[in-house]
């Protein structure tokens, strides 16, 4: 059986012969700047020391996700999204991220538009 050389790119363990690939996967994007990190990125605890009860968007439908987004305060909606665009990423909802985050701070604040 082949014994494979690893090296350690950004603490992860990689074939040696999987390197360069693996540079050019995850290499920041022209100008030099790596995109922002999503909040679920950000986020310190691990997936066990987050609510098992949490809603998942990939269990969802659109249509169910939207639903949920629909009632959601501003902390949960961009929960949602984040698990959304780390997980299914579906069109239809990432292309809505900033009008869904919107009207969850209106439905906070009693603005219009908000269920008040």
């Amino acid at each position: 059986m082949p014994q494979h050389k690893m090296v350690t790119i950004d603490g992860i363990r990689v074939r040696s012969d999987e390197a360069a690939r693996y540079r050019a996967r995850t290499a920041p994007p022209a100008g030099g700047q790596a995109p922002p990190l999503t909040a679920a990125q950000a986020d310190p605890r691990t997936q066990e020391e987050q609510d098992p009860d949490a809603f998942d968007p990939a269990e969802h439908t659109v249509l169910q996700v939207i639903a949920h987004l629909a009632e959601a305060d501003e902390a949960e909606t961009a929960r949602v999204l984040d698990a959304e665009a780390t997980g299914e990423q579906r069109k239809g909802l990432l292309e809505r991220r900033e009008e869904f985050l919107i009207e969850a701070r209106q439905r906070e604040s009693g603005g219009p538009g908000g269920g008040a």
